[in-house]
């Protein structure tokens, strides 16, 4: 009841309120009599055709595009205190023969400016369905528009990139986009470039401009951080080449006639010279492959919410052998 007073109490000798539903024409007259009454409940002087076809055809335009911006020039010359303008698409599930309609909605303020921006569903939907879903649709953009309104500007270097604001798609770069008041995400792609995403507070009758340079996505992000991988494998190349050059050096070779050469009295020795050059070698191409990495590796994003944990690469040497690992804490 509270939010209905509001509805009626603040357009009150507004002057009068466009309505323009365009879509399915075979939903559109469902609309048409269901949201006049509703405004005209509302306080409002309810006027179905404050354009020409032409001039709606151009605001059907911008829908396609998903830029409200686009038509605010129209509406301005409707010379209305405001328009409410209602898209009906129709999906049809042809195992079931039910009818899914979306309903979107555009409100614009007496200058044009778009104001807030809705959509709702209809699953199952019928004629005696679809008139409350209507109803619901202008009752969500009424009362964001009361709550207060702002909107937000992107560009992009690139132009062209597509924007969605709390997951729902609204254009592509440049645009500019009425919302409610309060905090949003906008999440900003391209193709061949990183996602960027950012929080916004709109504040009412203020507009939040976000001009962001995209990055190519074969680059690392600004402020970004290497990952752990490079270093990983320099460390563990340094360890291997360790390992091998201390099993070469540790080799005794048993030569004829020496203390080893008696059957049965000798002490056990092992030949390690040749595991201590494959090590070596396999050290001296982990060195080279971690510097690679290190050099030019992509680096992963900064202010991640997790971090890989540490590993630190590890290597010893027995008398029978040797051998290299990473130590890591899980």
């Amino acid at each position: 009841m509270w939010l209905l007073l509001v509805l009626v109490a603040a357009p009150a000798g507004a002057g009068t309120m466009g309505l323009i539903v365009s879509g399915d024409p075979a939903k559109q007259p469902v609309i048409e009599t269901t949201l006049e009454p509703w405004l005209k409940k509302a306080g409002y002087d309810v006027r179905l055709r404050v354009l020409e076809q032409k001039e709606v055809d151009k605001i059907v335009d911008c829908f396609i595009l998903t830029d409200q911006a686009c038509a605010e020039s129209t509406v301005a010359g409707a010379g209305v205190a405001g328009l409410l303008f209602v898209m009906v698409e129709v999906k049809r599930d042809t195992r079931s023969q039910k009818d899914e309609v979306k309903l979107t909605g555009w409100l614009f303020s007496a200058d044009g400016k778009a104001l807030v921006a809705q959509s709702v569903y209809c699953r199952d939907c019928r004629n005696d369905t679809l008139g409350p879903t209507a109803e619901d649709l202008a009752r969500a953009l009424f009362s964001q528009s009361a709550t207060g309104a702002g909107r937000i500007a992107v560009s992009t270097t690139p132009p062209g990139a597509r924007v969605s604001v709390d997951g729902a798609p609204v254009g592509a770069t440049p645009i500019e986009h009425g919302l409610r008041a309060g905090p949003h995400v906008v999440d900003v792609t391209l193709d061949g470039f990183h996602p960027v995403r950012r929080d916004v507070d709109v504040g009412k009758d203020k507009t939040v401009a976000l001009e962001l340079t995209m990055t190519p996505a074969d680059q690392p992000l600004p402020g970004a951080k290497r990952g752990p991988l490079p270093y990983v494998v320099l460390v563990g190349g340094v360890a291997l080449a360790g390992a091998g050059v201390t099993l070469y050096l540790m080799d005794q070779d048993c030569e004829a006639g020496g203390p080893c050469d008696v059957p049965n009295t000798q002490e056990t020795f092992r030949n390690s010279a040749p595991l201590g050059v494959g090590l070596a070698a396999a050290g001296a191409v982990a060195i080279g492959v971690g510097a690679y990495l290190t050099l030019k590796a992509p680096k992963s994003p900064s202010g991640s919410a997790s971090r890989a944990p540490a590993a630190v690469p590890v290597g010893w040497v027995t008398p029978g052998g040797g051998g290299v690992g990473v130590s890591t804490r899980f």
